[in-house]
């Protein structure tokens, strides 16, 4: 008995920071050489030097970003979010804390900062499968940033129970330090998330009997009440399968909670950044922080939040001891980002593979060698030649084979069309949080079809300019509440037209909102006059953008997708509305689906009805929820969407339509007049023929 059987190794035992390295080594190998000599190099340029250990501080972190001040509080949230990964695969607080004080005065290290690329940027996969939940990930980096500024009674006295015993000396050896002399204070140096994390280590630690000893006993690496695993890395074959990564350090994460207003800060950066590369600089897109784009960033990012917590008002002081007990939880913040929001945090990717370019390297350099160990050279060698910039990685790329079989990726085109009233780089960066870039080609593959201010609100308009689009349309509708009580002829003319019923509007239980709404659909077959049947498939979909962020697809039950006539208005989940000639002089009498959008046909009222689910399911994050906005029409657009081809195959339709419409217009009949004429008699164009009777039409 005892002994192990062939082949099988014994499991070791191993300290929290042990596993950490070995996992941060295991992440370093997830890099090609070159991204892993770019990486040292940009850490090593950027960041500071203790005792022959570089770390990276706050403010190191958000400059090299390029983080405007415009959106400081995101930067802020963003560094502490990084902070508590820097322990993963631990994310329970510690004693001693898992802030590697005793390497660096913070816990950006080089090492540390492997594993947050690796996780940010999806590498992760190889490493733990691809099942692995990062959202979840995610949701418990935010609630670290709401738990550590918990300041309430019950915190504050508990933390000032503790001794101060593990500040001190760490403050003492900084005082020492040359690093410390040369460059800022005690304060600066250990960072406010270094401090507040020991602080909760503590508290949480002191309030468990299970580890009353440890936070006792220290913070040194040689503590009797250091905490030990006994794991046996050698016989798994993936990291996943350690119950310490597959629990996620048994976090019991419906305790956890996030306040909107965090979210709030997140979405106001990843949506200014939307359109940016890897190799790209934020500085690139500056205009985007500054008024009035960055007003109108805000503004998106107001909607967004409201689909976790309608009640949410930008401005209200955040309580982020409140938030412990009535902040959003995982499985609302879960149900909402995949249901309306699914590609909402992918800017944070793009973001994080910044650490991987290097502008430092030139084409004419010699070649790196290939570096294997995550440890920091103290010289950094002459760029190589294959630099990033030549051949960019995007982590949502396509990818193509190329004439030699080789894989190109095939960037997503960070050129914006000429802006409109809804159509702008802001309106593109809230699409791409639930429509994919590449798929919808929102970057580069936008071609105005049809915008109401430009060319009239009719439909012959619309007709004109969208019925020989053969890909994809995105269209979108703005506008305001109507009063309960109409206003006005037109108004009122309107109001008689449709169901007696009427439900409350979508923005009544808004907190300072203006009225406005704004709506939309995704249509991906041509469009076509449908007096009596509609058209489309079930990929067609319905959004709501203003004042809250939604998501309606198709359910699968019928096929009433969309409606045109020009006698009878446009419409989305119901069925031509019916026209009687006896009333309302021949105007349509409208029955609205049960989830459903549908504009008049003079294009300047519309209804937006939610009471069930039909053609389209009922919003998931508003369950249970009627309500019905009647809306008058400020502003209507259709773009298409299509790759290049598609552009250029609906260019050359269009010439040669245009051609054939000369053509006609300009026939000539100076050579035989008469027998000219006969033809166009016989087709019932002139002359008698016109009187003629025949067929059925």
């Amino acid at each position: 008995m005892g002994q192990l059987q062939s082949g099988q190794s014994e499991a070791k035992t191993f300290t929290p920071q042990e596993i950490s390295h070995k996992f941060a080594t295991k992440c370093g190998s997830q890099f090609s050489g070159i991204e892993l000599w770019a990486f040292k190099d940009v850490f090593r340029r950027h960041g500071k030097v203790y005792n022959g250990v570089y770390y990276w501080t706050e403010q190191d972190f958000t400059k090299f970003l390029e983080i405007p001040g415009s959106t400081a509080e995101s930067g802020r949230i963003l560094y502490a979010m990084v902070h508590y990964l820097c322990a993963f695969p631990f994310l329970r607080p510690r004693h001693p804390p898992l802030t590697f004080s005793q390497v660096a005065p913070t816990t950006l290290t080089f090492e540390n900062m492997v594993k947050i690329v690796v996780l940010f940027t999806g590498r992760y996969k190889s490493i733990l499968t691809g099942d692995y939940d990062f959202l979840k990930l995610l949701f418990c980096a935010i609630a670290y940033y709401e738990e550590v500024l918990a300041e309430d009674k019950e915190f504050k006295e508990k933390k000032a129970s503790r001794s101060s015993q593990e500040e001190e000396p760490t403050s003492e050896k900084l005082k020492n330090s040359p690093e410390t002399t040369r460059s800022g204070s005690n304060d600066e140096k250990m960072g406010f998330w270094e401090k507040k994390f020991t602080a909760l280590a503590n508290l949480t630690n002191s309030s468990s009997s299970a580890s009353s000893s440890a936070a006792s006993a220290g913070s040194s690496d040689t503590d009797s009440g250091e905490e030990f695993l006994n794991i046996d890395l050698e016989n798994v074959s993936t990291w996943y399968d350690l119950d310490l990564i597959k629990s996620y350090d048994n976090i019991d994460i419906e305790l956890l909670r996030i306040s909107p207003t965090s979210l709030y800060h997140i979405f106001q950066l990843l949506l200014a950044i939307g359109p940016l590369q890897p190799q790209e600089p934020i500085s690139t897109y500056s205009d985007h922080f500054a008024e009035p784009a960055i007003g109108r960033y805000r503004s998106v990012a107001k909607s967004m939040t409201r689909s976790f917590d309608p009640n949410w008002a930008v401005g209200n002081a955040t309580d982020h001891n409140a938030v412990l007990e009535t902040g959003i939880s995982y499985s609302r913040f879960f149900t909402v980002v995949k249901s309306v929001m699914p590609f909402a945090f992918d800017g944070l990717a793009v973001l994080f593979e910044h650490f991987l370019f290097n502008q430092r390297i030139a084409p004419s350099s010699p070649t790196a060698p290939q570096v294997s160990s995550i440890a920091i050279p103290a010289m950094v060698g002459s760029p190589p030649v294959d630099h990033p910039f030549a051949s960019p990685k995007d982590h949502d790329g396509l990818e193509e084979p190329n004439e030699e079989g080789a894989n190109t990726v095939i960037l997503a085109l960070s050129k914006l069309p000429e802006p409109t009233k809804l159509m702008n780089a802001t309106m593109i960066s809230q699409l791409a949080t639930f429509m994919d870039i590449n798929s919808f080609h929102l970057y580069g593959g936008l071609k105005k079809l049809y915008v109401g201010s430009e060319a009239g609100f009719s439909m012959g308009s619309f007709e004109q300019k969208v019925f020989k689009w053969n890909a994809p349309t995105i269209v979108l509708i703005s506008g305001y509440i109507l009063a309960p009580e109409p206003k006005g002829a037109r108004e009122r003319a309107f109001s008689d037209l449709l169901p007696p019923v009427r439900y409350g509007n979508s923005t009544g239980h808004v907190t300072k909102h203006n009225g406005k709404v704004t709506y939309g659909a995704v249509v991906n077959t041509p469009w076509k006059i449908s007096h009596k049947e509609c058209f489309g498939d079930n990929s067609t979909a319905l959004f709501q953008l203003e004042p809250v962020q939604d998501m309606f697809r198709s359910s699968g039950y019928n096929g009433n997708y969309v409606y045109f006539s020009k006698s009878l208005g446009l419409g989305f989940g119901n069925l031509p509305p019916k026209q009687h000639s006896h009333q309302n002089h021949g105007a349509p009498q409208y029955a609205f689906g049960d989830l459903s959008l549908t504009l008049d046909h003079a294009l300047e009222f519309g209804v937006f009805r939610h009471v069930g689910s039909e053609t389209f399911r009922s919003s998931q994050i508003r369950e249970h929820v009627d309500f019905e906005d009647r809306f008058a029409i400020t502003e209507l657009e259709v773009w298409g969407c299509g790759a290049d081809e598609v552009l250029r195959e609906q260019a050359r339709l269009w010439a040669w339509e245009e051609k054939e419409a000369l053509l006609r217009k300009n026939v000539n009949l100076s050579k035989d007049i008469e027998e000219s004429r006969a033809l166009l008699e016989m087709a019932g164009l002139v002359g008698g023929g016109g009187r003629r009777s025949g067929g059925s039409v």
